[in-house]
């Protein structure tokens, strides 16, 4: 018996430690009210007001996954921390996570005149609108007043239970419908919350190899208010 135990634990723990892929194709991006004018801006139209937009939004709400659809439309380059800002835009340009500053305030200050000046766009995304980004020069601040912010916004409860769904097939996992409307009320209303859930979940429910079920998403409420 206690050989058929540890073996359902090594079992576990290799499901435990099996990576998840999460979805990131056009088809996988849930669109709502909270998100449809970015989805327009940067999937529908193709006439935009500025060289430069800026996408913000809070953590996990989906602008890595917009920002990468558009740059796969367009074949667009895509830059984060550690990357090299060109010195002459020649192409199309992702700048990720640019309200932290990573490439300083004189790189950002150069890519943007030369956007203005360019056929080129640039998208830059961030969790803050750029008039709360902290600068030190008001050269930046006026080039990035030039620029076209949207917003992702607060998820409506449609949003959230869509966004719960994708990430439990994700995992290819399968809930009752009731299980997430039960969760809703109870939840911080933030992507990053549904994110952590469905995590938190997941890993519960493969810990005790049963379903995911009212009682495991009450531990894994409980479980992430304590952080």
């Amino acid at each position: 018996m206690t050989n058929d135990n540890n073996e359902i634990k090594k079992a576990h723990q290799l499901v435990l430690d099996l990576p998840v892929e999460t979805a990131m194709g056009e088809a996988d991006f849930v669109v709502g009210a909270g998100n449809k004018n970015a989805y327009d801006h940067f999937l529908v139209s193709n006439e935009w007001p500025a060289q430069v937009s800026v996408l913000f939004g809070p953590p996990k709400s989906g602008k890595t996954h917009l920002a990468g659809i558009w740059a796969n439309h367009i074949n667009a380059t895509r830059l984060s921390a550690g990357d090299d800002l060109p010195e002459i835009l020649e192409c199309d340009l992702l700048v990720e996570h640019a309200d932290t500053l990573w490439m300083g305030e004189t790189g950002l200050f150069n890519l943007l005149n030369q956007a203005m000046r360019s056929e080129h766009r640039v998208v830059l995304t961030a969790s803050l609108h750029p008039n709360e980004w902290v600068l030190q020069t008001n050269d930046v601040r006026s080039r990035l007043r030039l620029a076209h912010s949207v917003e992702i916004a607060a998820l409506d409860d449609a949003h959230l239970m869509q966004l719960f769904v994708k990430l439990f097939d994700d995992r290819q996992v399968q809930v009752e419908p009731s299980l997430i409307s039960y969760i809703l009320p109870r939840m911080e209303r933030s992507p990053a919350q549904v994110v952590a859930l469905v995590e938190k979940m997941d890993e519960l429910a493969l810990s005790r190899g049963k379903a995911i079920t009212k009682r495991v998403a009450a531990e894994a409420l409980a479980e992430l208010a304590k952080d």
